[in-house]
């Protein structure tokens, strides 16, 4: 015998409902003793590899930070509300515009917020085969990877691993010559239609942008692309050269690294209210900001300031001679 439950058929099971809702205490009403279920405790059905805890993974090890995490979560919810206006977001890739931007702890990281998503699992994959990076993060091997499945012909069930909960790894893999070659060839574009018949995301981790044609190619496979940037540190025009480079049609937003906001610094998690003290900081430090006037406005304020202090004064009047006078001195 089966029961619905959830939309699906199950199982009748052999326990009561009273075993099911699990203990029962004893309360007094109108004088009779009743015994009331105890709701069950909720756990939640998502995937843990520690990123709800705060840990981030970086490339020599790894870190505790709810901040940074809840970052990444919050990226996470960015992109899937963008595939609700725009399409799907299957494929991502992200990529940056000059090296060492903190692209590929952007795209770990990323892929692993993917992955506590329980309705299906996420793939990562290491694009950047002149100097990758990834699988330093997971403490695994570089080869066998993807170079040695696009050159090598192995499969791509014999290059992939299990690195987390709902995560998947294909690392860059041995060393090759011509890399732009490897990746622009027409079996990069058939690779991953076949994997997004198997995964709900796929994070694609690509070369800097200014540096390498491989995202190029890479953009036009991907549903669409992050561009990484460290703030303070990243000119601005390298960032737009990179955007108009991959068109910003394939561009679902820039992420800043490194981002440190003095005047809305957040509490715990980001959510309990604005730092005052660092909000009046920033407020008196803009007012003893020295204010620019041009040489004009200068000129103004110091002829005012002598007019209040000194008062105005009348110009002398010149002397009136007498039309006698003056014709005798002419004569």
């Amino acid at each position: 015998m089966s029961r619905t439950r959830w939309g699906k058929s199950v199982p009748a099971s052999s326990s009561s409902p009273e075993q099911e809702l699990g203990a029962r205490s004893t309360t007094t009403l109108n004088g009779a003793q009743r015994q009331v279920p105890i709701a069950p405790v909720l756990r939640p059905t998502g995937r843990n590899n520690g990123l709800s805890e705060g840990l981030v993974l970086l490339s020599r090890g790894q870190i505790t930070d709810l901040e940074a995490a809840e970052r990444f979560r919050i990226l996470r919810a960015q992109m899937e509300r963008r595939a609700l206006e725009a399409g799907p977001q299957q494929v991502v890739a992200v990529t940056s515009a000059v090296p060492s931007e903190g692209k590929s702890v952007v795209s770990v990281n990323l892929a692993r917020a993917f992955g506590t998503d329980p309705r299906g699992k996420t793939l990562l994959i290491d694009c950047d085969l002149r100097k990758p990076n990834v699988h330093r993060f997971f403490n695994q091997m570089q080869s066998p990877g993807l170079s040695d499945v696009l050159v090598a012909g192995k499969s791509i069930r014999s290059v992939l691993r299990s690195v987390e909960p709902g995560l998947d790894l294909i690392t860059a893999g041995s060393p090759v010559i011509d890399s732009s070659r490897a990746i622009e060839q027409p079996g990069t574009g058939l690779m991953l239609e076949e994997l997004k018949k198997h995964y709900q995301y796929i994070v694609l981790d690509c070369p800097p942008a200014l540096f390498c044609s491989e995202p190029l190619h890479l953009s036009h496979l991907a549903s669409s692309s992050l561009i990484v940037a460290r703030s303070w540190r990243t000119e601005k025009k390298l960032v737009k050269d990179a955007v108009g480079l991959l068109g910003k049609k394939a561009i679902a937003g820039i992420v800043l690294n490194e981002c440190n906001d003095t005047v809305s610094q957040y509490g715990y998690y980001g959510y309990y209210g604005y730092d005052r003290q660092a909000i009046a900081k920033a407020k008196a430090t803009r007012a003893r900001r020295p204010k620019v006037r041009s040489a004009e406005q200068r000129e103004k304020k110091r002829s005012f300031s002598f007019f209040r202090r000194k008062g105005p004064q009348a110009a002398p009047s010149a002397p009136i001679k007498s039309e006698s006078a003056a014709l005798g001195k002419s004569e």
